[in-house]
């Protein structure tokens, strides 16, 4: 064997190794690309899910704070009202006693009419039993219902006084006053009879 084919031989000898290294990196290079896709459509999926997250994230935090704006109106509106809400109850329950109280004095009231309606038959039975032509006002007596004239006083014929000629008229009987007593009408009153 010459150093020829010796050197051919150590040629190829190498290019079959470098061939199979060249297959093995080959096939790795293919492997490592599958990985390499795997991963990928690994993070991608995983990105979708994030974005999703994300986005619902997001709509929860919006729906969120749209409730918290209702919740903080609706009790910035119970706060406005509950003060109308306690007039309104206040008003009820003392509205409430105010009726008791009403219907309590509407059946005094009630029960004093007929009382006093009563009285007023009993007076009337009365006066009718007394034999009065008007029960419900009582006759005043007149000056012409005395049976003796008007005199003149005693004190008045003894003392003699000069400067008067004509006699004093006699003091007027008592009369009624319009509730049932004598009112007193004492004295006497000086006229000049003409």
């Amino acid at each position: 064997m010459t150093a020829y084919e010796a050197d051919k031989d150590a040629l190829t000898a190498q290019f079959d190794a470098a061939e199979a290294l060249l297959k093995e990196i080959q096939a790795e290079t293919t492997a490592v690309k599958v990985a390499v896709e795997e991963q990928k459509s690994h993070v991608q999926k995983v990105t979708q899910d994030v974005e999703a997250a994300v986005k619902e994230m997001r709509e929860s935090e919006i729906k969120t704070r749209d409730e918290m704006r209702e919740i903080r109106s609706e009790v910035t509106n119970i706060h406005e009202m509950l003060p109308k809400v306690c007039l309104v109850a206040y008003v009820l329950f003392n509205g409430s006693l105010v009726v008791q109280m009403i219907e309590k004095n509407k059946e005094v009231q009630s029960q004093s009419l007929g009382e006093l309606q009563q009285e007023l038959k009993s007076l009337k039975a009365l006066l009718l039993s007394r034999g009065s032509a008007t029960p419900s006002t009582p006759s005043i007596p007149s000056f012409s219902s005395y049976p003796t004239k008007p005199s003149i006083p005693a004190w008045q014929l003894a003392g003699g006084d000069s400067r008067s000629s004509t006699p004093p008229v006699p003091a007027p009987s008592p009369s009624l006053n319009g509730k049932g007593k004598d009112v007193d009408l004492g004295g006497t009153l000086d006229a000049s009879v003409p």
